[in-house]
Parts: C-alpha cells; sequence; structure tokens
C-alpha cells in the first residue's frame, strides 16, 4: 500500500515537504535497521532524527557530500543501502528526492498526526457554488481544483434515500421516505429524512455493530475450550449509547474507566466490559497469570488502536521500529492496566450481577418493580404472614444469613449437602397453614466451585411447633397436586436437574414437575395466645455435584383454606408477577466488569524482557510515552487517567483517529486509508487539512456524533452520483478525492439485514440474549468442552438483526466469516473487502436468503397484475428505484423459463417453494410460487441490492 502511493506521489516539488515526501522513503527502505529501536539499530546509525542522520551520514546543504547518498546510488555489493536482503534499491526519483531534500538543508518535522490539529483557513475554488459554504465541500472542491477535476452532480433521489439509509440505519428507507424525497427533491426535505434516520433505533444498532469490531466482541471466551461467556447486555448498552447520542468522550470514560467514577450507576459499570472482551483460557493445566498478562497487554493495545490508531503492540518485545515509543514506555503504559482485579479465573469473575427484563435493568428498579407488585397483591389478598427467622443452625457446617426479606440463606462450609433447622417466630391468633417458598440464589455460588443457577435442593421437609413440652404434629398438604401425607413429614424426592422456572420434583404419583413453593394446611389448627416458636427441619441430601445454594422463606395464614384461597382469580395474576420479578431476581446474568485492585494490593510492572511475561527487567511505574501529549495534571496515573488523557484537547490524536473512524463508514475509505495505523508507516491523508477542520470542530460541538453523522451526510460531497466520468477514474480510480459519491459492496450484517427487510422477515426487537438464525454449520466441536449444537431459534429471533446472532469466536456464523469480518480475538479497526465465489453461494443458497426470496416472491404475487407486473413490484420493492427496461425483460423471460421447468417437475417446485404437503396450491400455482421465487433470489443477488 505505502509503495503504490509512493508511485504517485515522489513528483519533485520546489520545496520538499519532509511528510509527504521524504518521510515514506526513510519508512520503507531505512527505518527499520536505522531507527528507534537500539537494539537491532545497524552500524549505530539512526536516520529517522536530524541528530542522528547528521552525526556522519547526511550533511545538510550537501547532497554529494553526504555518505547517504553515496549509498543508495552505489551498485557495489555490501555498500549498497538498502542491502539487497533488506529490500529493492531506491529508485531514481525517489533518490533525486533525498537529493534535493538534502541540498535545502535536511530539514526535519514531527509526524504530522503527532501534531495537534489546527483549523485552517477555508479555501476557495471555482466550485465554490456547488461547496455553497460548506466547509466539507469547499475543503473537497480546492483538492479536484488542484487535481483538475470536477465534482459530480447529485445522485438521483431515490437513489440518494437508499445510500443514506443504508449508511445511517443499516436498513433501507420506507417507501413512503422515498416518495417524499422524490416528489420534493429539496435540501430541507433530505434534511428531515436525514433527522428522522438519526433518530431511528434502527441508527444505534447499525453503528454499535462497527464498535463491536474495535472491542473484539464475541459470545464466547475464545482459546481451545472457547466457552460461553454472558456479555451480551454490554452490546444492549452500546446500542443504547449511541441511540441517546453519548458524547463521544463520555463513551470513552465509561469504557475505559467508568468503575472508577465517583459512585458508579450500574450501566458504567457495565460499560467496562468493553476490556473484558479480552479472551480469557479456562483449560486445566493452563497459568493464569500468563493469560491475565496476555489480556492486559491485548487491552493497552486495542486502547491505543482504537482511540489513537497507533500500533503499540509492536513495543512489547523491543523498541517500536518506526514509532516514537520504547519498550519500557510499553510497560510503563501497561501499568496504568495492570492493577484490575480479573485473572483469567474460570468464572470470569469480577462480574456485575445484572437482571432479565426485555434485556438487562439495575436490581434496583426491579426491586421497585417487586416491592409495587408486592403491595397489589396484598391488597388482593391477605393470605400469607411472612415469618421472622430467629435462629438457624447447621449439621454439616454451613453458616447462615438471615436478609431483609426474611428468607434464610445457607453458605460456606458445606451448603450443598447438609440438613438445617431454622426457628421462626409464629404471632398469636389461629393458623390453619403454611407456605415454604425455596428461592434460587446466586450470591454464594462461588462456594460451590461451579457456575450453575443456584437452586435449594430439598428433598424432605419436617415441620414442628412446640407450646413447652408438648409436640404437636400435623398433617400437611401440598396444594399444588392436593396429595395428602399420613403423617407430618411433606416430602418430595428431588431431581438433580435444573430447570429455570423453579423446583425440578420428582413426585410420588406424578412424575416430574416444576415447584417453586409448597402449601400445607395443618389437619388442625394451630391456636397461640401469644407468639411462639416454629421449627422447620430442611433435609438437603441430594448428591453435591446436583444441590446448589439457595434461600428458604416460610409464612403462615390464618384463612381456613389456604389451597383455595390462593387459587382465588383475584389474587393469581398479582401472584404470577410476583413470581416472575422473584425468577428474575433470583437469576441474574452475571456480566464480566473492570474492577481495580485496592491500593494495598498494587501489583508490580516489570519490562518483560522478549515479552516473556516470566522474564522481568527493569521495574516500571505508570506513564504515558514522552513524546506524546502531556499526561493531565489534576488526573491520577490510573485508568480514569488514561481515558482523561485520552480525550485530553491536548491529544492530536483521538479526534482525527474518530473522525476518520466515521468518514470511512460513510465514503467507503478513510481521509486516512489506515484507519489503524496514523503512525509513520500509515498511508498519509488525503486531505489533511479537511481531516484537521473535522476534528477540531468535533471536540469544540462537544464530541456530538450524530452531529458529525449529519455534517457528512448533508455536504454536497456526500450527495454526489456514484457514476464516474472517463477523466475522474484516471485521475481518481479509487475516489479517494472524492469526485463522485460513494459506493462499495455492503457489510455482512447490512447484507442480511436488507435482505430481510425487503423481504418483509426483519424482526425490529431490540436489545437481549444472542440468537441463533439458520446455519450451514449444525454442530461445532472444541477441545476439552465437548463444542455445541447450533439450534435455530424459533420465531421474530430466527429473523432478528445480524448484531444479535451468537458470536462464537472459533466457529463464527459463515454468513460472518464470508464477507469479511476479522477474527473477534483482537480489535480490528477496519474491514478489508473481498469479492469471491463463495460470497455468491452464501447469498443465492443459504437458508435464510432462500427465506427471504420466498417472502419477496409471495408479496410479488400478491401485488396482482401479470407477471411482468410482478416482476416490476420485486425490482422497486428491493431497489427501491423503478425498474429499467432490460431488467425487466431478462427476469420477467427468466420466470417464464423457470416455470415451464417446474411445470414438469411440480415435486421439486414445493420443495423449493416450502410447500410440502400442502393442498392449498395446485400444480400450476406452485410452478408459479417457486419460479417467482427464483426471481426473487435473483433480484436479491444484484449488484445493484448488493452494493451501497
Amino acid at each position: 500500500m505505502l509503495s503504490a502511493w509512493l508511485a504517485s506521489s515522489v513528483v519533485a516539488t520546489d520545496t520538499i515537504d519532509f511528510n509527504e515526501q521524504i518521510r515514506p522513503i526513510l519508512s520503507r527502505h531505512c527505518t527499520a535497521c536505522h531507527g528507534p529501536d537500539e537494539e537491532s539499530r545497524s552500524a549505530g546509525f539512526r536516520i529517522d532524527t536530524f541528530d542522528g542522520a547528521t552525526e556522519w551520514a547526511v550533511v545538510p546543504g550537501d547532497a554529494d557530500g553526504s555518505e547517504v547518498m553515496d549509498r543508495v546510488r552505489s551498485d557495489e555489493e555490501g555498500y549498497r543501502m538498502p542491502p539487497a536482503e533488506h529490500g529493492h534499491a531506491l529508485t531514481e526519483k525517489e533518490i533525486q528526492l533525498l537529493e534535493q531534500w538534502i541540498n535545502e538543508g535536511a530539514d526535519y518535522a514531527k509526524h504530522w498526526s503527532f501534531v495537534a490539529p489546527v483549523q485552517s483557513e477555508l479555501p476557495t475554488s471555482k466550485h465554490d457554488a456547488w461547496a455553497n459554504g460548506n466547509p466539507i465541500d469547499q475543503f473537497v472542491a480546492a483538492k479536484l481544483d488542484s487535481m483538475e477535476l470536477a465534482p459530480s452532480e447529485q445522485a438521483e433521489p431515490h437513489r440518494l434515500i437508499r445510500r443514506v439509509a443504508l449508511d445511517l440505519t443499516g436498513l433501507p428507507p420506507s417507501e413512503s421516505q422515498v416518495q417524499r424525497y422524490v416528489d420534493a427533491p429539496t435540501s430541507e426535505t433530505y434534511e428531515s429524512i436525514v433527522d428522522e434516520l438519526l433518530e431511528s433505533q434502527a441508527y444505534g444498532e447499525r453503528w454499535a455493530a462497527m464498535w463491536l469490531d474495535l472491542a473484539r466482541y464475541a459470545d464466547t471466551i475464545g482459546y481451545s475450550g472457547d466457552e460461553n461467556r454472558t456479555i451480551w447486555p454490554w452490546r444492549d448498552w452500546g446500542i443504547r449509547a449511541f441511540n441517546s447520542n453519548m458524547p463521544y468522550d463520555q463513551f470513552t470514560i465509561e469504557q475505559i474507566a467508568g468503575d472508577m467514577l465517583d459512585d458508579p450507576t450500574d450501566q458504567q459499570l457495565l460499560a467496562t466490559a468493553f476490556h473484558r472482551n479480552t479472551l480469557n483460557n479456562s483449560e486445566g493445566g493452563t497459568n493464569d497469570e500468563e493469560f491475565r498478562t496476555v489480556a492486559v497487554k491485548d487491552r493497552i493495545s486495542t486502547t491505543i488502536n482504537v482511540w489513537m490508531g497507533l500500533t503499540m503492540r509492536c513495543a512489547e518485545c523491543h523498541t517500536h521500529k518506526y514509532d516514537p515509543i520504547s519498550q519500557k514506555e510499553y510497560y510503563q503504559f501497561l501499568d496504568f492496566f495492570n492493577q484490575t482485579e480479573d485473572s483469567d479465573k474460570t468464572d470470569d469473575r469480577p462480574c456485575l450481577e445484572m437482571f432479565p427484563e426485555g434485556g438487562v435493568i439495575e436490581k434496583s428498579d426491579l426491586d421497585a418493580q417487586l416491592a409495587a407488585a408486592r403491595e397489589k397483591a396484598a391488597a388482593a389478598s391477605d393470605v400469607w404472614t411472612v415469618l421472622k427467622p430467629t435462629d438457624a443452625k447447621s449439621k454439616a457446617g454451613s453458616r447462615f444469613e438471615m436478609l431483609d426479606d426474611d428468607s434464610v440463606v445457607a453458605f460456606g462450609k458445606n451448603p450443598f449437602h447438609d440438613d438445617y433447622t431454622i426457628t421462626f417466630i409464629l404471632p398469636a391468633g389461629t393458623h390453619h397453614g403454611l407456605r415454604l417458598e425455596a428461592i434460587p440464589d446466586k450470591r454464594h455460588n462461588g462456594n460451590t466451585g461451579r457456575s450453575g443457577p443456584g437452586w435449594f435442593m430439598i428433598s424432605e421437609v419436617q415441620v414442628t411447633t412446640g407450646f413447652g413440652d408438648e409436640l404437636i404434629e400435623h398433617s400437611l398438604r401440598d396444594a399444588e397436586d392436593d396429595h395428602h401425607s399420613p403423617n407430618n413429614e411433606f416430602k418430595h424426592a428431588i431431581d438433580g436437574k435444573i430447570d429455570g422456572r423453579g423446583w425440578v420434583v420428582k413426585h410420588p404419583q406424578q412424575g416430574y414437575r416444576v415447584r417453586r413453593e409448597a402449601i400445607m394446611t395443618f389437619a388442625k389448627p394451630i391456636k397461640a395466645k401469644k407468639p411462639i416458636g416454629l421449627t422447620v427441619k430442611v433435609i438437603n441430601n441430594a448428591p453435591w455435584n446436583e444441590a446448589n445454594v439457595g434461600r428458604v422463606r416460610i409464612s403462615a395464614t390464618q384463612v381456613e383454606d389456604p389451597a383455595d384461597k390462593y387459587r382465588n382469580k383475584q389474587l393469581a395474576p398479582h401472584q404470577r408477577e410476583l413470581k416472575r420479578l422473584l425468577t428474575q431476581l433470583a437469576s441474574p446474568y452475571r456480566v464480566p466488569i473492570m474492577k481495580e485492585r485496592p491500593a494495598d494490593q498494587r501489583r508490580e510492572s516489570y519490562v518483560n524482557i522478549r515479552g516473556a511475561f516470566m522474564n522481568h527487567g527493569e521495574q516500571v511505574k505508570a506513564a504515558v510515552p514522552e513524546s506524546f501529549h502531556e499526561f493531565p495534571a489534576e488526573a491520577n496515573k490510573d485508568r480514569l487517567g488514561v481515558a482523561k488523557w485520552l480525550v485530553s484537547p491536548n491529544n492530536p490524536l483521538t479526534a482525527r483517529v474518530t473522525v476518520n473512524r466515521f468518514w470511512a463508514r460513510m465514503f467507503g475509505m478513510g481521509i486516512v486509508e489506515t484507519e489503524e495505523d496514523f503512525g509513520t508507516q500509515g498511508v498519509l491523508p488525503t486531505n489533511q487539512e479537511l481531516l484537521d477542520w473535522l476534528a477540531v470542530d468535533f471536540q469544540e460541538h462537544g464530541w456530538n456524533v450524530k452531529r458529525l453523522l449529519k455534517q457528512i451526510a448533508m455536504s454536497a460531497t456526500y450527495r454526489q452520483t456514484g457514476i464516474v466520468s472517463k477523466e475522474a477514474i484516471e485521475k481518481d480510480p479509487r475516489n479517494r478525492y472524492l469526485s463522485r459519491g460513494p459506493r462499495f459492496r455492503l457489510s455482512a450484517e447490512v447484507v442480511r439485514d436488507q435482505a430481510l427487510a425487503v423481504s418483509g422477515l426483519l424482526s425490529d426487537k431490540l436489545y437481549g440474549p444472542p440468537v441463533y438464525p439458520p446455519s450451514p454449520i449444525k454442530r461445532i466441536t472444541n477441545a476439552f468442552t465437548g463444542g455445541m449444537t447450533w439450534t435455530v431459534s424459533e420465531g421474530e429471533d430466527r429473523y432478528r438483526r445480524a448484531i444479535y446472532t451468537f458470536l462464537k469466536r472459533s466457529q463464527p456464523h459463515p454468513l460472518f466469516e464470508t464477507f469479511d469480518m476479522a477474527t473477534r480475538d483482537v480489535c480490528n479497526m477496519r474491514r478489508l473487502r473481498t469479492n469471491t465465489p463463495l460470497q455468491s453461494f452464501m447469498t443465492l443458497n443459504d437458508e435464510t436468503f432462500i427465506e427471504c426470496a420466498r417472502a419477496l416472491a409471495t408479496k410479488m404475487q400478491k401485488a396482482g397484475g401479470d407477471y411482468r407486473q410482478q416482476v416490476r413490484e420485486g425490482l422497486e420493492t428491493a431497489l427501491l428505484r423503478p425498474a429499467e427496461e432490460q431488467e425487466l425483460e431478462t427476469l420477467t423471460r427468466l420466470f417464464r423459463d423457470t416455470r415451464a421447468d417446474y411445470l414438469s417437475d411440480v415435486d421439486n417446485a414445493r420443495r423449493f417453494a416450502a410447500t410440502t404437503g400442502s393442498s392449498e396450491l395446485d400444480d400450476q400455482r406452485t410452478a408459479d410460487l417457486a419460479a417467482m421465487t427464483v426471481v426473487a433470489n435473483v433480484i436479491l443477488n444484484l449488484d445493484s441490492f448488493l452494493t451501497h
């Protein structure tokens, strides 16, 4: 890529520009051996600085007297530079540029991206009328002037609205939006549609999908086992952050160090899961410290790459060969991230407990809902009084905690194989029955060494009350199944399986049933003149590997028939709501987050010699590389300080890198093409003045992402037609200088989502656990863990947006791999688009795309008219523009030929149209539907459909 740039850029000018013309030559041919890395520096000679170069090889003002010129001109083996084994000789044009540069004084300049951006004056050009005062257009017009090119006319209305909708939301626009602009193609109409797109829920899904690449997001932990990880709530956090237009500086701080903010909310803690997307090795026998260190190194690499566009990881084993980052500075920066609690443990701790409700909500919100539900239930019926626990004893040494809801939780030494005797206070009055609740709980799950849902596995309950020495025994009745026990024991054999709805119990007569509580009616009421003690004995003798930890709670009632009262229709809906909320509280999601170690447990950090984590060199303390901007004076030397450093007004890179990233998604290529490398090896910006103007403007307007995207979308540059002139294809073949509008192949997610949208199958359901759409790979095998079977989701989950698809690192969905999604093992700054036959195989034959074609074909037929009119309906539904005559003729002919084939093989038609076993369609209509499905399949594979 760099050589291609050089081929078009090394042309002598009146005055040499070091960054544009000389630095690329030195970077390509010289710096690897004569650069910043002192350990690999040849002959002790350094050419990337003025002092190093002029020590003996460069004489400013005298190219003929400079040894470097003798070396690059020489043909003598062993003397010529660079040596043959290290690269090609310099071209004649490159030698001429070096000569001119030395004769002009051999001036060096700081790399352009390490200098803070400033807004230059807006340029003028002969295309000022086209630019119409828009800064973006003024800079672009001036650049086109310098290349003797003119901007292109505006795109046709329907094409422009489709383009901007796909860019801003990842979905096609509505037909009404297209028609509105076609009817009134004014700037005002266009702006109103852009505003609608920016405010749609689909906007957040589209831009969060981009962010997942940077965050190396996946639903599994990687390495050989690649087990599942519950981190999708962070994905939803990202969608919400984009939809709410969270300022990018806040977006940065919360993800890097939300846990270190004053009194952080659960959502700010959740944001830090950004850096828990690192891999985790759960294989037995591995060294936790080794893989913890790998994760920390990944975090600092990702942080600098995402926010500053630099390849810091190069300095892990030695000083960076091209950019000003020494190996010591690398490990000084690592010390900021070396103080977190996570340590590659199998349970992924530390974790944040979050609760399921259309995604996730905070516990405080769920508690408030529970309190409200309890009030409603109490108002509907005063059946139960929760008894206060006063004492609990254990046979096997468990410990107990009395909770605010008057339940008792067991934990400690052996809570999963124990008998408990718990004493409650039974208030004065006449009592007809008791209710026993066994509530699943995860709070002490770590004591069992396992990660199950946390059920209290009860095999037998005995209830006794005592009046002095008198023991009163009572027969108990289970209100759910009316099973009568002959004595005072209420028994169920507990099966070890776990069910998300309650206990799984094995009843003597009725087999397996789900149970969360039991209501027991006394054969003879208990009449207490004053409060008395009531003892509940819980015999928890399930095998240790089937048991877990939970809570038990007892309530009493003064209603004669609590079983019948319990079934009261007035109370039932409130009771169901209580059960739902209690289930959610009992089964939280555990999301890995960042958490700082206490100050007295701070880790020491060392230079890792050759990058080996056990090979300690010099001890280091947290600091940023000296060549970068200063660390904020008011900030602590911790992750929060780093986050503030990243978004500091003095940082020359973060705003540039961010603006360039959004620009690239809108135009198909960044102003700096190498989004991942703004360092000395990166490609120079095509229009630095424009990039710097946008970067400063972005910061001055509150890091407002929606405003930035609207600026781009509203520019005349963006609104140009994608049709290219002969002159433009010669002078600007890749549209780097924006002589025309953007046109490029859609991303993997948009390819799928668009097909679902135009066919009418797409679900607009937001948030929640990952889903499993159809996949050609049904079984995935992993070492040690046995892998997984891909079980296709049912209902609308089958047709949700691609961002919600379960992503397994070791075997991502084939759609993602085929359409250029890079591995999520590491941060990926941009996807390199390819064009392969496998992509066509996917969109022609994959089950989802065939289902989309069937659905679109049905829509085409329902539109009515003759076959040609139905074909027109399909084209215009998919492409959102008038169908062209050639398209209509070709596809109508395809329909007729295919229908004839299907009429001769109706069984095949039924299979393809998915009407097998249906008697609704006769042979003719079956062949029609199958043939129209073929036509729809072709429409969904048109270049016009799959490109921007």
